[in-house]
């Protein structure tokens, strides 16, 4: 027998957690018209695993890796819950009443992959960084998710550069949610109904619906690294749309449908943001948006604030919006014009326990002409009554000088609406309880909303019980629909209980009451588990 030896060697053990949050409700909705009570019955439910230090223990400033992801389930029990007899189960299958309550893109029960990406950090001396899998991009260009890799380059000179690319996550694939898109496209698989439901799925059985396509798309960002009173961000992205697209929603009088193939635009934007705070003055930011396919500014935004002492914040913003859309969306085709909104706000700590904030400005709608009296000039260019508005359809290709006052430029000036906006805060807390009263105020011609919340919580034996609840009330008044005004009450009741550092649940019970639509009642559920070494 040869003698051998045996050398134990460290192992390292990486650090791995565990998350999951589970949110039951149950809430009827009524129609304003009475007609119908949609059930509600939802669970939503994510779960998330990360996994830490792989390399083995971690050292400041040396290479570390990680893999995170996080599942999201979104089930809705109550779907197809109002429909009885012959459409039985309308809303999600196509061959029910033949696909008269059919809803493209409802699903019972949804799963979305939120995010599954192995990342290494401080290679190469710290210069250089990765994530690989379905992942975020948050920025002034708004929440993205997309499929692919992105690398990141830290230079000791207070600059980082970071690249992407892959595919943009879409609605109708596998896995993915439609809340990543741009807006004015609804898409989606058409697999599973059509004239014939045994075939895939074509996309002029629902021309609007278009069908789901993979989405290539890249980016680049460069971004301060430093020093710690300033950051700033400047960013640009492109999208493609893949596969055929159809163009209009009905038939050409030749039969069949015009459409759009191969690779175009989505989007195609730059945006860039930037702030600076030093914690005994205060602090300055702005940003911007450009749309390249709208040829625009879509967005852009400043905002200034003033440390008056160490109770006194004072602040002044500026924020100024235009819708824009997938390039496919056909509300490229209309007009979309800038809401802007210019407020101030102060927020004051009276004591260590009561603080007050209030915030106030006005938000101005922009349009092309002016909206109460454009559609009378209509009627009158078509030899209508003045009051044909909302009963009479008017085709300005059918009629030469309904045409021309539609494009005349002096018939298109812009015209401003602008709306009055306040809110006022109050709160008082202590170690074990908070009470909090809020009011709002938005009133202009177009109508009115105002209300108040008044809510508490009390938390005992150690915080490990919890008791809330909330009163409000609240009235609106439309001048275009009088008889849509109401005033509405409600009310929340909550408990919670929180075992220890692992687990935390809560249940709310919610009432709300107006003339239109009755009695509103909704049982919220909320268990959250982590699992940690």
């Amino acid at each position: 027998m040869l003698p051998c030896a045996l050398t134990a060697r460290e192992a390292g053990a990486a650090d791995f957690e565990i998350e999951s949050t589970t949110a039951a409700q149950a809430y009827e909705v009524a129609s304003p018209w009475g007609d119908t009570n949609i059930e509600r019955r939802r669970l939503m439910q994510t779960l998330g695993f990360s996994v830490y230090n792989i390399q083995g223990d971690f050292t400041p400033g040396e290479a570390d890796y990680s893999v995170t992801m996080r599942l999201r389930l979104d089930a809705d029990f109550g779907v197809n819950g109002h429909l009885e007899g012959a459409q039985r189960g309308g809303e999600t299958d196509y061959g029910v009443a033949g696909g008269s309550r059919y809803i493209p893109g409802l699903y019972e029960a949804p799963l979305d992959l939120m995010y599954a990406y192995a990342e290494g950090r401080n290679l190469a001396g710290g210069w250089l960084g990765f994530r690989v899998g379905r992942q975020y991009v948050s920025d002034v260009l708004g929440w993205w998710s997309f499929d692919g890799a992105l690398v990141r380059v830290t230079t000791p000179y207070y600059v980082q550069l970071e690249a992407y690319g892959g595919l943009e996550q879409r609605g109708g694939l596998p896995l993915s949610t439609s809340r990543f898109e741009r807006q004015g496209v609804w898409r989606g698989s058409h697999s599973g109904y059509g004239e014939d439901a045994s075939r895939p799925g074509s996309a002029t059985d629902f021309p609007s619906y278009h069908e789901a396509q993979l989405a290539p798309a890249f980016g680049a960002a460069l971004e301060s690294a430093g020093p710690s009173f300033l950051h700033s961000r400047l960013s640009y992205r492109r999208v493609y749309n893949l596969g055929t697209t159809i163009t209009q929603q009905f038939p050409h009088r030749g039969g069949g449908y015009r459409t759009v193939k191969g690779m175009r635009l989505s989007q195609d934007r730059l945006g860039y943001a930037a702030d600076v705070n030093l914690p005994s003055l205060g602090g300055i930011k702005g940003g911007f948006t450009y749309d390249f396919y709208s040829q625009l500014v879509g967005s852009f935004y400043g905002g200034l604030e003033v440390y008056a002492g160490s109770r006194v914040t004072l602040g002044a913003d500026v924020d100024y919006f235009v819708p824009t859309f997938d390039a496919d969306s056909i509300w490229n085709w209309f007009t979309h014009d800038p809401i802007t909104t210019i407020t101030g706000r102060a927020a004051v700590d009276i004591t260590r326990e009561l603080d007050l904030a209030a915030w106030g400005g006005v938000r101005m709608w922009s349009a092309e002409g002016n909206p109460e009296e454009f559609g009378a000039g209509q009627c009158e260019a078509a030899n209508q009554p003045a009051d044909c508005v909302g009963q009479v359809s008017l085709d300005p290709a059918d009629d030469r000088d309904l045409r021309e006052f539609s494009r005349d430029e002096e018939n298109r000036a812009v015209s401003v609406t602008t709306d009055v906006l306040a809110n006022l805060a109050g709160r008082y807390r202590t170690r074990t309880a908070a009470v909090e009263l809020r009011g709002m105020l938005q009133t202009g011609e177009r109508g009115r909303r105002t209300g108040a919340d008044l809510s508490g919580e009390k938390r005992l034996s150690g915080q490990r019980y919890a008791l809330g609840a909330r009163v409000s009330l609240y009235n609106w008044e439309d001048p275009l629909r009088p008889d849509r005004g109401a005033t509405s009450f409600g009310y929340v009741l909550g408990a919670g209980y929180r075992p220890g550092e692992i687990a935390d649940f809560k249940l709310e019970w919610e009432h709300d009451m107006n003339r239109l639509v009755g009695q509103r009642f909704r049982v919220v559920g909320l268990v959250n588990l982590r699992v940690a070494p």
